[in-house]
């Protein structure tokens, strides 16, 4: 039992690892999706206030229109890549359950190993004590005989 205990733990350990290589795969398209979000926001934040700056110079009316629609494009992407984000933090954290759940079981399975370990280990003490106590037995009624006879 113990050793497809021992087979079925290190298969359990294999997905493990699969399933954290997973998470931080995950992770990392996360960081790199709020990343993404924070440049269009942090380019948004600059780009208008370039635009003040210019405007006090003076912005024609064409120029106030092409600035405003290029805002407008700019929040319709950041606006996407805010779900971007929310899409990519839900699979990491879909990813980071599955991996805490794969070492949860391969935790059971190890202690379970272990008990089982254990139980074997006194099976054999107890057999071995016995066999100890058998031959002394022996001992004692042969040496018994042998006073008896004499």
């Amino acid at each position: 039992m113990s050793s497809k205990l021992a087979l079925l733990i290190k298969v359990q350990k294999e997905r493990e690892e699969q399933l954290q290589a997973n998470f931080v795969r995950a992770q990392q398209m996360y960081q790199q999706a709020e990343q993404k979000y924070q440049g269009l926001a942090q380019y948004r934040t600059d780009y208008i206030q370039q635009s003040q700056q210019q405007g006090s110079i003076g912005l024609g009316g064409r120029q106030y229109n092409q600035f405003l629609a290029f805002i407008s494009k700019l929040d319709e992407a950041l606006s996407q890549q805010a779900r971007v984000v929310q899409q990519s933090r839900n699979a990491a954290e879909q990813r980071k359950q599955s991996w805490l759940k794969m070492q949860t079981k391969r935790k059971a399975l190890e202690k379970l190993l272990q008990l089982a370990a254990e139980r074997e280990q006194l099976t054999q003490e107890r057999q071995q004590q016995k066999l100890a106590d058998d031959y002394a037995l022996q001992r004692f009624m042969q040496q018994r005989l042998l006073l008896n006879s004499d």
